[in-house]
């Protein structure tokens, strides 16, 4: 036998002594010692928390990572076989060379150590592998020198606990998941992927070793690393070590992900998961990636006109579910990545000018064939002010359709119609709808018709999504909901200021609002149809204003582009069935009826127009010859020739009668 055998025999009895009188010694400074047991390892597997959470679509689809622990940077868990025999064999080699021979402690290790440390002066550990994940598991705090003797004779005592209850490859698999790389780094899956991009089953002989090299002094210098990641790996790969730890070491972490498809996190979305390490929510991977890359389109076609931020929310119209939210641009087409543009309030314009309109044809007071003035206008507004609305376009059209009035954005009309009603019912209608900041009123007298009031992208997506007639929202009636999707959705009512072709023609149906508000600081755009409800902003998060930038140059064409994608299998307009429930749209083909004016509907004279100049026009629609019109039981007119009836103040009945005299429809109105 040589002489290096017997040296190593007498160091591993020697060894062998130092811990059985490690023992005798615990025993003797107490019996605490024993009182800190190992956890199992299904215990610790289960309790292993990611640092960063996944964020999920409906279908489980990942779509983001959400840091949800500040002290660590951690993956998912590893499992044994996953980990890359590269990667254990040098593990082994560098700190555990006796691993798979010991029962949790190392003699003739633990010997060696005191041996260079009391006789060399060269302190270097003696701890195994599962001496040091005893310690991760126990995370013990010591002061003082028989507290560190304490600490060190209860982590043998609980390596040895752990080696006679789990396997060597359990050790292992817990180690390399619990074991800090560096800074903040923990773990062998955030380690692979955070330093070289790839999973810890794919990892080579030089990434390993520069890894192992990492875990004896985790924030050790570029060149320590390098040198010790050297002695592990064969003498032809020793500079491809050199350049590729400098490399890394250098670079920040890859786990600082940038949020490119969800900029910004909201509750709105989440649905459940918060904690855990997969968060669920109601978005559609797809839908969300293909509204940021339309985000990012329009916002490189306006950058000229001093537009850098938009935000977009898309709602399943039946249900009120966000399938896409985008809160900003994401990196590199945002002025402020950390701003919720979704939430943010700002100045609505004339998208407000739905409700307006729908809660006077909910309240019977106009219907979308009303004519409404459209003419220079001056409001009293109080102590001697007067309120003078104007149109977009400075342009004034005399009498104008309720519908085309709505759709094409007319603001005279609207103020008008806003008298009639009254703020005050507008605004519980609005709050009723979840804009929860509007004010009282008063704070906004006739300009409540043109959009003075603040409110989110939110809000007023969640708002029009319950105009529609397939929304479970009971705020507007049916009826009124019909014809404010009728007014929005013909291109025919948006001929004065859009033109009859624009971009907010589709092949289908659908009802759509633009909105420009002051100086130009706002675009807005937001429609729906049965199964999708699109609201689109654009501007600047700072305020300032754009350069002659409208809603219909804005917001329109990104609104556009978002309903053609999510209706691609669609029917065209031609092909479309009536925008009402089935059973609706039957009757409306089958019953002759009187259209306008509507029951109980108050009609309201003009005291600067004379009256032989104010008339009131009758509509029938549905089949039948020879109908014609009686008020009070006077003949009008022939309904095929759409005769007009000079009002008068007070309670009237219109009835419409077929060519033998019987009533076909019968209605009642007031003139005040």
């Amino acid at each position: 036998m040589g002489r290096g055998q017997l040296l190593r025999r007498f160091q591993f009895v020697l060894g062998l002594v130092f811990v059985l009188a490690s023992l005798v010694v615990a025993l003797g400074v107490g019996t605490d010692t024993l009182s800190h047991r190992m956890p199992a390892f299904k215990t610790v597997r289960e309790q292993h928390r990611p640092s960063d959470a996944w964020l999920v679509d409906r279908n489980g689809q990942p779509l983001e990572s959400l840091r949800t622990v500040k002290d660590y940077r951690s993956l998912e868990w590893v499992e044994f076989d996953a980990i890359s025999p590269a990667l254990t064999e040098l593990l082994l080699k560098a700190e555990d060379r006796r691993f798979q021979f010991h029962h949790g402690v190392d003699p003739l290790a633990l010997f060696s150590a005191a041996w260079s440390t009391i006789f060399k002066n060269s302190p270097r550990g003696g701890s195994t592998l599962t001496m040091q994940l005893a310690k991760s598991l126990s995370n013990e705090r010591f002061h003082g020198p028989l507290a560190r003797v304490r600490y060190k004779l209860r982590q043998i005592i609980q390596a040895i606990e752990i080696d006679a209850t789990w396997s060597k490859n359990q050790i292992l698999e817990a180690y390399v998941n619990r074991v800090f790389f560096r800074g903040e780094v923990r773990g062998l899956q955030a380690a692979s992927f955070g330093f070289f991009q790839k999973s810890p089953r794919a990892l080579d002989q030089v990434e390993s070793a520069i890894l192992v090299a990492l875990l004896r002094s985790p924030n050790a210098s570029v060149e320590v690393v390098e040198e010790r990641a050297k002695r592990l790996v064969d003498f032809s790969h020793t500079g491809v070590v050199s350049i590729l730890t400098r490399e890394v070491l250098s670079r920040p972490l890859q786990l600082l992900r940038e949020r490119s498809l969800v900029p910004v996190i909201s509750n709105v979305f989440v649905e459940s998961g918060k904690g855990t390490s997969v968060i669920q929510t109601s978005l559609d991977a797809r839908i969300q990636k293909m509204t940021i890359d339309a985000i990012r389109e329009q916002l490189e076609s306006l950058k000229k006109q001093n537009v850098n931020d938009a935000a977009v929310v898309i709602l399943e119209t039946e249900t009120g579910r966000p399938i896409a939210y985008a809160a900003n641009g994401g990196p590199g087409y945002t002025s402020a990545l950390q701003i919720d543009g979704v939430q943010s309030h700002r100045q609505l314009g004339s998208t407000i000018k739905p409700f307006v309109y729908g809660t006077a044809f909910d309240l019977n007071v106009i219907s979308p064939t009303s004519l409404l003035l459209d003419s220079p206008e001056n409001v009293a507004v109080g102590s001697g002010l007067v309120y003078q609305p104007k149109n977009y376009d400075y342009v004034f059209r005399g009498n104008v359709g309720a519908a085309e009035a709505l759709g094409s954005s007319l603001n005279v009309p609207a103020v008008r119609v806003l008298d009639l009603i009254g703020e005050r019912v507008v605004v519980e209608r609005m709050r009723a709808l979840g804009f929860e900041d509007i004010k009282d009123e008063d704070q906004y007298g006739p300009s409540l018709a043109l959009g003075t009031v603040d409110a989110s992208l939110w809000q007023l997506a969640r708002g029009y999504r319950q105009l529609s007639t397939y929304s479970d929202s009971k705020i507007f009636s049916d009826r009124a909901k019909q014809m404010i999707f009728e007014s929005l959705s013909i291109s025919e009512n948006r001929r004065f200021t859009f033109g009859i072709s624009s971009l907010l023609q589709l092949p289908f149906a659908a009802a759509v609002k633009t909105g420009t508000s002051k100086d130009m600081r706002d675009n807005w755009c937001v429609g729906f149809t049965s199964e999708y409800t699109v609201a689109v902003w654009v501007g600047n998060f700072n305020g300032d204003s754009m350069w002659n930038v409208s809603g219909i140059t804005g917001a329109a064409p990104l609104w556009r582009r978002l309903m053609l994608s999510l209706h691609r299998d669609r029917p065209s307009r031609d092909q479309m069935p009536s925008y009402e429930r089935p059973e609706l749209a039957l009757k409306r083909r089958t019953i002759t009826k009187i259209r306008y004016p509507v029951t109980d509907m108050m009609i309201g004279l003009d005291p600067d127009i004379p009256k032989r100049l104010q008339k009131v026009p009758l509509r029938a629609e549905g089949s039948g010859s020879g109908l014609r019109f009686f008020v009070n039981g006077k003949l009008v007119g022939a309904a095929d020739h759409s005769p007009f009836w000079n009002p008068v103040k007070g309670r009237h009945r219109l009835t419409l009668k077929d060519s033998k005299g019987k009533t076909v429809d019968q209605i009642q109105f007031v003139v005040r």
